[in-house]
């Protein structure tokens, strides 16, 4: 069974953004996946990759984050975090002073598909779930 949204549903306070194939009309995963994977694409740490088996990955300089990215000076302590709700991902900003982004769409909170890539800082991750 496939959660669809049709325009006419959504929320008018939620973003949805994907660069992905995957996510076409609004149509969103279908199922819970197992693990929350982000790699960075982009930046000081280019090629470090984290994965978790929880409903929720944090990103930061600081190293009590589950992605920890202290080399870039543009990413706060605690800067962004990635949480599953159902079959659902969101890509949520935790208060960082130099935003989260998706393209040069500042996002406050923003529901994310498999294949999207976003900005912290001066690194750009790309979300792909396990």
């Amino acid at each position: 069974m496939t959660n669809t949204k049709k325009p006419k549903d959504i929320d008018r306070s939620t973003t949805v953004v994907s660069d992905s194939p995957l996510v076409r009309d609004l149509e969103v995963l279908p199922a819970p996946l197992r693990q929350i994977r982000v790699e960075v694409v982009g930046g000081p740490m280019d090629g470090l990759r984290t994965q978790v088996r929880a409903s929720s990955l944090t990103m930061g300089r600081g190293g009590d984050n589950d992605m920890a990215l202290p080399l870039d000076p543009m990413v706060s302590t605690h800067h962004a975090r990635i949480t599953q709700e159902g079959a659902h991902y969101w890509l949520e900003d935790v208060g960082s002073r130099n935003g989260t982004f998706f393209g040069d769409q500042k996002l406050g909170r923003a529901l994310i598909a498999p294949g999207s890539s976003f900005v912290v800082g001066e690194t750009c991750l790309e979300f792909m779930p396990y």
